[in-house]
């Protein structure tokens, strides 16, 4: 869901069958929905420098998805009641 905290594990180089993996965290600030291409947008800060990712949801080098945290933005007190979350980015 929108607002949620989530750790993604993609094959980063090799192909599918590779063992090099990559850990991505951020927060979920959108979703597109489209069948089989649909995408998560997360947003983390890295040493001070805001990254933004799209990463396909049935791609073939995502290895797994696990939720950290749920509502992240408002500490889990409150649902997230926005879509797209863009305010965020000017937020920090």
């Amino acid at each position: 869901r929108v607002g949620d905290a989530i750790e993604i594990e993609m094959v980063s180089d090799g192909g599918v069958k590779s063992d090099d993996t990559d850990l991505i965290r951020g927060v979920v600030i959108g979703i597109t929905r489209r069948a089989l291409d649909t995408t998560v947008l997360l947003r983390d800060v890295v040493f001070g420098e805001p990254i933004e990712r799209r990463v396909p949801l049935h791609s073939p080098l995502l290895r797994s998805l696990k939720v950290l945290e749920e509502n992240f933005i408002y500490k889990g007190k409150r649902k997230v009641k926005r879509a797209k979350l863009y305010f965020l980015r000017d937020r920090n």
